[in-house]
């Protein structure tokens, strides 16, 4: 058990680490640049995190407490609430053809960078629950509900990119959350975009967080031979 728990710790460090080297380049692009337009990614990377934290909290609480409890469903829903946000770093992208870049090379990497830790941060955070998911249902019954993860949080992207809403406004402002997110279903000029943003994060993060839970799946049965 020590031995696990100090391989786990040396992930964190190392995503910690990444993290501090992508504060470092947008730091250094926009001392290039002359500009502090894009600092903004740094509390988009600092919000990408509070999934990661949610779910070693609630990894934390359901070692002695039952998750059907309040405090249980709360803290998956909060955590639900915000794990968009861990992938959203990705429609940040966009922004790079908003200036003049002193080098582009260097700021696509910067982007990328923060938004590789942001999706790790994430991905991290949903193969936590996913195991915790394990424990109480079929394989299969879990795998679905983190697909299911997976297309919501395209549609937290949608709503945030395209309708400007943020995690905080399901508690700040339920019933323009709730219009808004309805709308599709309603509009079709939105339906479009609503679907190719579910879509498409579902095909990207999806299919990649299958091939690395096949992977894990098969080291470990690797390991019990």
């Amino acid at each position: 058990m020590e031995k696990k728990n100090l391989k786990a710790s040396s992930i964190y460090w190392a995503l910690a680490i990444q993290a501090f080297v992508a504060i470092l380049f947008l730091i250094f692009s926009s001392i290039k640049n002359n500009t502090g337009q894009f600092l903004f990614l740094l509390f988009n990377l600092f919000l990408a995190w509070i999934p990661l934290v949610i779910a070693l909290t609630i990894r934390q609480y359901l070692k002695k407490n039952p998750w059907l409890s309040f405090k249980g469903i709360a803290l998956a829903f909060v955590w639900i609430c915000f794990l968009p946000n861990s992938f959203y770093i990705i429609s940040d992208l966009i922004h790079l053809n908003n200036f003049n870049s002193f080098d582009i090379l260097f700021d696509i990497i910067t982007f990328f960078l923060v938004a590789v830790n942001g999706i790790i941060a994430g991905v991290i955070s949903v193969y936590l629950i996913h195991e915790e998911l394990n424990k109480r249902l079929k394989s299969r019954q879990s795998l679905l509900i983190v697909m299911g993860l997976f297309l919501m949080c395209g549609f937290g992207i949608y709503l945030g990119r395209y309708l400007r809403l943020n995690s905080w406004d399901v508690i700040t402002n339920p019933l323009v959350f709730i219009f808004d997110m309805t709308n599709p279903l309603f509009d079709p000029q939105t339906q479009l975009k609503a679907f190719t943003a579910c879509i498409g994060i579902l095909g990207l993060l999806g299919t990649s967080y299958l091939v690395l839970w096949q992977s894990i799946e098969h080291h470990r049965g690797s390991m019990k031979i």
